[in-house]
């Protein structure tokens, strides 16, 4: 039992250091991405200045709303650069300023959004490493309790059980991390191809 239980240890906290992006950044960030807290507009976007309607683009109700409508990731990414196309054939001479109003809602929307998501995935790396150093004190204890003349047989069982259950509850973590280190990334993508939609439609 104490060889297993030694097996489930090395393997849960192992993985905390395969899947750690560099510690100097942020020693709970659990991602191999980078962690980059917030979006920068340079990056996304080379046309004219969206700063004016950072402020002022919900005050549009259907700029508001089609924001709401096109940052849903459910939404397919040709269904929503369909849907800008139609806005901007509708807005007349009006059209650039409320082009760059919709980019300004979709960037603010976007951003506040993944920032959540990487605030979330810093959490729970900070929980899984929780989880990994909870391993390595059972281990101990296990250990211990096996070392004893008299070992209470009772006590191994449950520490052994104890850790086997941690550990697969680390491994099914680690399993959706896979995918919830992704989503910064995907909108991240969204954004730019929105952003690119946008851009052409400004002449």
């Amino acid at each position: 039992m104490k060889t297993t239980a030694l097996v489930l240890v090395a393997l849960a906290t192992g993985m905390v250091g395969a899947r750690a992006a560099p510690r100097a950044i942020d020693p709970d960030w659990p991602c191999e991405q980078v962690k980059v807290p917030a979006l920068s507009v340079a990056a996304l976007w080379t046309g004219p200045s969206i700063d004016p309607y950072l402020t002022t683009w919900q005050q549009d109700t259907r700029i508001a709303d089609l924001v709401g409508q096109l940052v849903q990731r459910r939404v397919p990414i040709e269904q929503a650069q369909a849907r800008i196309d139609d806005f901007a054939k509708q807005e007349g001479a009006d059209k650039q300023t409320k082009l760059l109003a919709l980019f300004a809602g979709l960037f603010e929307t976007l951003d506040e959004e993944r920032a959540s998501v990487v605030v979330g995935l810093s959490r729970f790396g900070g929980r899984q490493k929780e989880l990994a150093g909870n391993l390595r004190a059972e281990e101990e204890a296990l250990g211990a309790a096996q070392s004893n003349a008299t070992p209470d047989q009772a006590k191994v069982t449950e520490l052994t059980q104890h850790i086997a259950w941690d550990a697969q509850v680390f491994e099914s973590r680690r399993q959706s991390l896979r995918f919830a280190c992704d989503v910064p990334n995907i909108i991240e993508q969204r954004l730019f191809a929105l952003a690119r939609t946008i851009q052409p439609l400004l002449n």
